[in-house]
């Protein structure tokens, strides 16, 4: 390439990246705002990032969503209620009535800001490219002109793909007591379609009742069926309180355990059951590789706790099946390799498929340690829930939904070492109960996750019909039985 052509082009083109820059330092250090909107006074930011929105409702904490396409991040942070504005407000006109003038402000106060972000952006490039340019008017002229594609085209872009209904499906962080009441109702997330007013009234009520320090959880007068499912504790003291402080903030309905309670498998370790009574809830208990027979016994004994080992139960008006994993580490005097493992683990399908072709009608749930052990029951029930691979996970295989949790126990022993980086981890599973002829369905699920080095926590919805679309059995297909009595007996493991 010529001299004069490369100088040329480096002319035109080092410009670019400049007034890009510079509009991203303008947004950063003049992009914020501070709005009336109703009784509350919000802090508007924008800056360029991943296209998803905060809203930031501090003490409590911060809900997410991915809403838009653009390169930008916006955020809406509270940062004063007028309470007496407020209570007046309640007092008089019903929290509809206020969401929808609040509604007509916050779209009233969106435009200025935007051409206001715009401005500050293009003072950015300006600044940064007369910065490097100098005199050099043409350069700067280039800077500001990219600044302003880039940053008005970003702003077009979010207006043209911003969706609203994504916060059905949002991210909160904060503290556990404020995420029952700021994630939202389940069974609306299921039902309704997510326009502009129905989410800005989900969030604010929440706020509202929050800040109003209404302890009923918005979950506990819903229809609804909340399953917490916890797995791989690994005698984790914090896992234990982690997933009873859950429980207890989300008001579930049960507990449901897929296996390795213990590490070792030691009678010594049978001490880690002190715990289940304190959950005062339904405590469904499927063993798992690291978990003995014996206790499994033991556990079978606790006035809360319900064992199933090769049969189902009803449980809080849910029909559970759950089989205890076949391989148990400890009485293995050489590990077996790993795909021996998978061969003993899948050897308990067949045995899956005979009892549920026992029952009357299929399970709502089917819980096992190791998903490879309910591989010949998918397409025949509608969830199966998993633990054992400390690795949170789901998909739909044949129609059916497979959930799988991460390590409630982080690690267990390991926690705090450079192996133990897993946070705490747990689901809570959301059922429509079950009504006549229609068995119970899933709604939608929440991953808890906690941090035991910082304490930070984060709870992010799922809505099945917006993840997996319609490919879930609903309602699950009958298979022949051959039996009316559900199987009692319990297999012991494999040798």
């Amino acid at each position: 390439m010529p001299a004069g052509v490369r100088r040329a082009a480096v002319a035109l083109l080092l410009p670019a990246p400049v007034g890009i820059v510079g509009a991203w330092l303008g947004m950063l250090a003049w992009g914020s705002q501070t709005v009336p909107i109703g009784p509350f006074r919000v802090q508007l930011q924008a800056g360029f990032g991943r296209g998803v929105t905060d809203i930031a409702l501090p003490p409590l904490g911060q809900v997410t969503a991915d809403t838009h396409l653009a390169p930008l991040r916006v955020r809406a942070t509270l940062v004063d209620v007028r309470a007496q504005e407020l209570a007046r407000a309640l007092a008089t006109r019903p929290t509809e009535e206020l969401v929808a003038g609040m509604e007509v402000e916050a779209l009233d106060r969106l435009g200025p800001y935007a051409l206001r972000l715009l401005g500050v952006a293009l003072a950015g490039a300006a600044a940064l490219g007369v910065a490097v340019f100098r005199r050099r008017l043409r350069a700067v002229g280039v800077a500001v002109v990219s600044a302003l594609v880039v940053c008005g085209g970003s702003e077009a872009l979010t207006v043209a793909t911003y969706r609203a209904e994504a916060f059905l499906s949002p991210t909160f962080s904060g503290s556990l007591a404020a995420a029952p009441r700021l994630i939202g109702p389940v069974r609306a997330a299921g039902e309704r379609i997510g326009y502009f007013r129905a989410e800005l009234e989900r969030i604010v009520d929440g706020a509202l009742r929050a800040y109003r320090s209404i302890q009923a959880n918005p979950l506990g007068g819903e229809d609804v069926i909340a399953v917490l499912h916890i797995s791989d504790l690994h005698l984790s003291t914090l896992g234990f309180e982690f997933a009873r402080r859950v429980a207890e903030g989300f008001d579930v309905d049960l507990v449901l355990d897929t296996g390795d309670l213990t590490s070792f498998g030691t009678p010594a370790e049978e001490f880690v059951l002190r715990s289940i009574p304190a959950f005062d809830r339904p405590y469904v208990f499927v063993r798992g590789n690291h978990d003995s027979v014996e206790l499994q016994r033991a556990m079978a004994r606790l006035p809360n706790a319900v064992v199933l080992d090769g049969r189902a139960a009803e449980v809080a008006g849910l029909t559970i099946y759950g089989l205890g994993d076949p391989y148990f580490t400890r009485e293995r005097a050489q590990p077996l390799e790993s795909d021996e493992i998978a061969e003993l683990v899948r050897s308990a399908g067949p045995r899956n498929a005979a009892d549920l072709a026992r029952l009357p009608r299929p399970p709502d749930l089917v819980a096992v340690h190791d998903e490879r052990m309910a591989e010949a029951v998918f397409g025949l029930v509608p969830v199966v829930v998993s633990g054992h691979f400390h690795e949170a996970g789901a998909r739909v295989v044949d129609g059916t939904i497979a959930l799988r949790v991460g390590t409630t126990g982080g690690a267990g022993p390991i926690a705090f070492t450079a192996e133990g980086d897993h946070p705490l981890s747990a689901e809570i599973l959301y059922f429509a109960p079950p009504s006549g002829a229609q068995p119970a369905r899933l709604l939608a699920w929440d991953v808890v996750e906690q941090f035991p080095e910082t304490g930070s926590l984060t709870v992010t919805r799922h809505v099945v019909a917006r993840e997996f679309g319609q490919p879930v059995l609903t309602p699950p297909p009958s298979p022949t039985p051959t039996a009316t009595a559900s199987p009692t007996a319990s297999p012991s493991p494999a040798r």
